[in-house]
């Protein structure tokens, strides 16, 4: 196994590929605590890979596999068996370009094993096993490794929308948006489509920054998240919902900050200032008629 250095590692992204600066950010985190070692993290993937007891040899991040392009992660173990990992940390992800990946996989000497890493939300296209974020946090939560705990708790936090975040967190990580995703799956379920989005930012401020969504397969007609309190931009928000199409209980006026965005019905929770919760944003879901 290659020597790993953690910030080289974080740092490094070749664009082009299918994945997001953010999604090759959390893989790179997870290729650090393979190659560390981390036993029962090593044993979750061995076990997906069908790779049985063999020993990781290598793990490598964004590879290129011939003329498929790159993928997200590639594990090698000693017997010779490859793992092509897909990663994914949104619901819907894209899975077109699996299908390159599988030509490639039929022309290596022992036939390889497709996981998709996500959030288990849906099952993968076959040949591709499921393995979830959820548990990779269930593999880490008793590794003594102090970086490992902390990378367990990115994950719940950054990733899977678990917890408070505090208004500058919610300006700064993908908590926010991590948080209104799990919101709004834990409301409506599954078939539920998010889509992060934000104005430009203004030296670290916004006009609003949240997710929008719609509660199947049709377009996103709702909105929710943050929304800055004045113009020019202040400092303080206030957590409301908007929707393109339907009243909203417990109406609110549309704030000035939305600009030009001409969607009708607002409801809103006043100034945020305590930590966002899942609790307070299920409280404006539910004033969506159903």
């Amino acid at each position: 196994m290659r020597r790993a250095n953690l910030f080289t590692m974080l740092s490094a992204y070749k664009p082009g590929g299918p994945a997001t600066p953010f999604e090759n950010y959390c893989t790179s985190a997870l290729a650090y605590l393979l190659m560390r070692g981390h036993r029962m993290l090593r044993a979750l993937f061995a076990q997906a890979a069908g790779a049985g007891s063999e020993p990781l040899a290598d793990v490598e991040v964004q590879p290129r596999l011939g003329d498929a392009g790159m993928a997200d992660l590639l594990l090698t173990y000693e017997g010779g068996k490859r793992a092509v990992v897909e990663v994914h940390l949104e619901a819907s992800g894209p899975t077109a370009h699996l299908v390159a990946f599988e030509e490639v996989g039929k022309g290596w000497y022992v036939p390889p094993a497709f996981i998709l890493l996500g959030l288990g939300l849906e099952p993968p296209p076959p040949p591709w096993r499921p393995l979830t974020w959820w548990e990779v946090v269930d593999a880490l939560e008793d590794d003594p490794d102090p970086l490992a705990q902390e990378f367990a708790e990115f994950l719940l936090q950054d990733v899977l929308g678990q917890g408070p975040v505090p208004l500058e967190q919610a300006l700064s990580t993908n908590r926010l948006y991590a948080l209104g995703a799990a919101a709004i799956r834990r409301r409506f379920g599954a078939k539920a489509r998010c889509v992060n989005s934000a104005s430009p930012p203004m030296q670290g401020r916004y006009r609003y920054l949240g997710t929008t969504f719609s509660l199947g397969d049709g377009d996103p007609t709702f909105w929710i998240g943050i929304v800055n309190e004045q113009l020019p931009l202040s400092e303080h928000y206030h957590l409301m919902l908007a929707s393109k199409e339907r009243p909203l209980e417990s109406p609110a006026p549309k704030p000035r900050a939305a600009g030009n965005w001409n969607w009708p019905y607002w409801t809103g929770l006043g100034r945020v200032v305590r930590p966002l919760t899942i609790e307070a944003y299920d409280e404006l879901l539910r004033r969506i008629p159903t």
